[in-house]
């Protein structure tokens, strides 16, 4: 929350401070109190006494893990089943490292995993196991399905087809969980000296923001409305700003 979240409009926007002033920086506070505690607190989670129902959870990202926390507090038997090889979803796969660094979902991870919580990778529910054999052959009771926002959505116009056009989630995730960046990677990312990147949200700052570390020489974000209007958070875009992105 003290990373990603969009504080500005959700609770910094509704800080009766923010009236007269400057409201109160619960974004900032969030990530220092975050931060303190990864690094100094050394108790282990407790082990909530198991209450005999197992539950399978579809889907290792946001969703899926926060189910899992929960229901493992209450006592739960729960397994996450994920797609692709490492846990965290659009969190290790969506957004980069210099704005929500992998270890620190890592850790986040573990602490499920301390509590009980198992964790399988590489499991594309559908193919190598279904529901039904979830629910029949293995026993669970209830199934929750987190399978997220995966897919993304082109504009249908001529060209989307041509090399060197990706979109921003093939792009994201070749960048951020397959190493696309490092030589040797066996799946390559093309490094561009000019790209542009089409629409104004978060996703586009952080795939503006990757190709300039990528080594690109001018970077461009093109949106159909003003500079106003931008849908990404006010903070990211100051950030693509000081970095050199053109709007």
């Amino acid at each position: 929350c003290g990373r990603v979240c969009p504080q500005e409009t959700q609770c910094e926007g509704k800080c009766v401070r923010g009236i007269k002033g400057e409201s109160v920086g619960i974004g900032r506070l969030e990530r220092f109190v975050a931060d303190w505690h990864r690094e100094h607190n050394t108790t282990a989670p407790t082990v909530p006494e198991s209450n005999g129902h197992k539950v399978a959870i579809i889907g290792a990202g946001p969703s899926g893990l926060t189910a899992a926390g929960d229901l493992a507090k209450l006592g739960y038997k729960v397994t996450v089943y994920e797609a692709l090889h490492l846990a965290g979803g659009v969190l290790v796969y969506g957004i980069p490292e210099f704005r929500l660094p992998k270890a620190i979902v890592q850790k986040e991870i573990e602490g499920l995993q301390a509590m009980g919580v198992d964790i399988e990778t590489n499991m594309v529910i559908g193919k190598v196991l279904t529901i039904d054999e979830l629910m029949g052959d293995y026993g669970y009771e209830a199934v929750y399905v987190a399978s997220g926002a995966g897919l993304p959505r082109f504009m249908g116009i001529p060209g989307e087809s041509l090399k060197g056009v990706y979109s921003a989630n093939e792009y994201l995730t070749r960048v951020n969980l397959m190493k696309a960046y490092q030589e040797g990677s066996k799946t390559p990312i093309k490094k561009s000296k000019n790209v542009a990147v089409v629409g104004g949200g978060n996703v586009a700052m952080d795939a503006a923001r990757s190709a300039k570390r990528l080594g690109a020489e001018n970077v461009y974000i093109v949106y159909r409305r003003g500079m106003e209007e931008l849908p990404a958070r006010k903070e990211e875009v100051e950030h693509a700003e000081e970095e050199g992105i053109i709007f």
